[in-house]
């Protein structure tokens, strides 16, 4: 049985710039440093001779794993996966202002696909950035989701189907909001 989500892993050319990306610019806290080398680890990731030194950084609950191989040829090549794409894409960050973040990492340098905005009714404010690495970052800010996620519910949940008595209230949970 899978008891819970442990961490993403992330193959990077450059293990410090890397780790100062998501140190200084993503607010992760970094954990450890390690170096992973022999036939072992080899047979477990699928590369001959491995050899690779790997950081983990924590944000709340979310691990990521920064592994820079030593000997690997695929740190030549560039370019960012499309979104369409099979396999992983992009990961996200919740933040308190999109716009204010978008425009922090515009004048550190990354780019992004498009302004912040709302791209579906209802839905959060996000945006995306190049990061390192060709790591897609969303930005999102939940609020105007949660809320409007949250009017659209009591309009449209039929309490007169739950027997309530006088003083009796349900309660919506929404995690990761203060809602």
């Amino acid at each position: 049985m899978i008891t819970e989500f442990l961490h993403v892993g992330i193959s990077v050319r450059d293990l410090n710039e890397a780790a100062l990306f998501f140190r200084e610019v993503m607010g992760m806290k970094e954990e450890y440093r390690t170096i992973n080398e022999g036939e072992r680890i080899s047979r477990v990731v699928g590369v001959e001779n491995a050899y690779m030194d790997v950081c983990v950084l924590r944000k709340g609950a979310v691990q990521i794993e920064l592994l820079e191989y030593k000997n690997d040829q695929a740190k030549s090549k560039k370019g960012y996966k499309p979104q369409d794409e099979p396999g992983l894409v992009h990961i996200a960050f919740l933040v308190e202002d999109v716009d204010s973040e978008y425009k922090r990492l515009k004048i550190l340098g990354y780019e992004g696909y498009a302004p912040p905005m709302v791209a579906r009714e209802n839905g959060p404010k996000i945006t995306y950035v190049k990061g390192p690495d060709n790591v897609i970052i969303e930005l999102l800010r939940r609020d105007n989701h949660v809320k409007a996620l949250s009017r659209q519910v009591h309009r449209d949940f039929d309490l007169g189907s739950f027997p309530m008595q006088r003083g009796e209230s349900i309660h919506l949970f929404f995690p990761g909001t203060n809602l």
